[in-house]
């Protein structure tokens, strides 16, 4: 039995006639076993689900979902007051009905007047059977790992199971082609690499196979989705896709991951709700991804797109606001050179962050009363005796002005490294290196160049330990 989070939201939907000369939806639901209580109408968006319609339960367990105008194509839910739910295949034809029993939902549903919903229905029935097989087959695998022989038996029958899979699914395809089912499917199929003619004694062989399979998947990966069918959009398959591409396949690496964003956002120009879509998503995934660099990845989707005009569902505020990140972000990125520092230690010496001469320079900026600061301090430190003799220094800024605590605390705890701080608040550090908290650690090469940003300690000594043993 699945279970979700309800979310809310308002969906505008288009009145029009289709090919089966509706106009709007009338989908009946008899559930046998339910006499009262509510359905909700949801459907998928993304990763998602929302919610559309709800229908009452008569004293009969019938529930009828109807509107005046047709549903958008997708995946949708018929939830029970328990939440549980079954899915349904919304596309042309949107009169229809469905029969299941409370307790075993998937197992007892059928439809009426909608044969692609019979697929459907098959369709997960005969996935769920393979799965199962599958799951034993690889149980006997690990079972039978010292047995050469009846390894190989073993893979032979899960190539052959896969194999019976493709071609239920070509079936799918050819049978219900035009449809979202046939659609759907064909979303959720890898794409094949080709077979390439690399010789096996060529030097670095392995490397060369991988890079072949890498540019393949690079350009490829998303042959199977049409852009244009915006009843994708209401399906958990698009999302996960983009998730799977840019998490996994993609090298982590702001150079490759900046011209494969505008690559899948221009193919999404197919539909003007699929653009919309597809460039939100992605503003917001790297906006907000925890993957160091991957907010010069929103610099420049924001930069090409909503500052230049391109998202036209965006308000002035939200403009605004991506304009405000932006600036913040900018002068920071990775692969830039850190915006330079002038600042006076406790003495009231200066130390300017340019001229400092080490192979690794880490700008610090904390706060001795800052609770994550405490912890993470005394690591510094010990990372700092650790290399300091290998080209290592840190230029420690103290981000609040309290001077009398901050040299109690540089003393008592004997911080040996370059400690600065902004006395007269001109330096514009804050902005200059988007600090709106602490602790935060900036990694610089020789030139002054942003190696890494935002990092742990722990993360910091394994790049001191690549970077000074080189």
């Amino acid at each position: 039995m699945r279970k979700f989070v309800i979310f809310l939201l308002a969906l505008c939907s288009f009145g029009y006639f289709n090919a089966f000369g509706q106009k709007g939806y009338r989908i009946e639901v008899k559930i046998d076993g339910l006499t009262e209580g509510e359905l909700l109408l949801g459907y998928h968006f993304g990763e998602k689900k929302y919610v559309k319609d709800t229908a009452k339960v008569n004293s009969n367990g019938v529930a009828i979902f109807e509107g005046d105008t047709l549903l958008p194509g997708g995946i949708y839910l018929v939830i029970l007051p328990e939440k549980n739910y079954f899915e349904v295949l919304v596309d042309k034809n949107q009169q229809f009905s469905a029969f299941t029993k409370k307790d075993n939902l998937l197992e007892n549903l059928e439809f009426k007047n909608s044969s692609i919903n019979k697929g459907f229905i098959d369709y997960q029935r005969f996935m769920i059977e393979m799965q199962k097989q599958s799951k034993e087959l690889s149980e006997q695998l690990k079972e039978a790992l010292s047995d050469s022989v009846k390894s190989e038996e073993i893979r032979q029958k899960m190539n052959a199971l896969n194999d019976k899979v493709m071609a239920y699914w070509d079936d799918i395809e050819s049978k219900y082609k035009g449809t979202l089912l046939a659609s759907i499917i064909r979303a959720m199929r890898n794409v094949d690499v080709p077979k390439h003619n690399i010789p096996p004694d060529s030097p670095k062989h392995d490397s060369l196979v991988w890079a072949h399979n890498y540019n393949f998947y690079r350009h490829h990966y998303f042959d199977n989705i049409d852009f244009s069918d915006a009843r994708l959009l209401r399906t958990p398959i698009l999302e996960s896709k983009i998730n799977s591409y840019f998490d996994r396949v993609l090298l982590p690496l702001p150079d490759s991951i900046i011209p494969a964003a505008f690559d899948l956002i221009e193919k999404a120009r197919a539909n003007k709700e699929m653009f919309q879509y597809v460039l939100s998503t992605l503003t917001n995934k790297f906006q907000t991804s925890d993957r160091m660099g991957m907010d010069g990845v929103f610099v420049a989707i924001a930069e090409k797109y909503y500052l230049a005009g391109q998202a036209w569902w965006a308000d002035q505020k939200l403009i605004d606001k991506i304009a405000e990140r932006v600036k913040a972000i900018k002068p920071n990125i990775i692969g830039n050179i850190a915006p330079d520092l002038w600042l006076p230690n406790p003495n009231s010496k200066y130390f300017r962050l340019s001229d400092i001469k080490a192979k690794i320079t880490v700008v610090y900026f904390w706060d001795p009363e800052c609770s994550h600061c405490k912890k993470e301090t005394p690591k510094l430190k010990t990372v700092y005796e650790k290399f300091k003799d290998k080209g290592f220094e840190v230029y420690a800024v103290y981000t609040q002005g309290d001077q009398p605590k901050w040299m109690e605390y540089i003393e008592k705890n004997q911080l040996p490294w370059i400690n600065v701080w902004d006395p007269t608040r001109s330096s514009n550090f804050r902005n200059l290196y988007d600090i709106y908290a602490t602790p935060v650690i900036y990694v610089l090469d020789k030139n002054k160049k942003i190696l890494a940003k935002r990092i742990s300690v722990e993360t910091l000594e394994k790049i001191l330990a690549e970077e000074l043993n080189k």
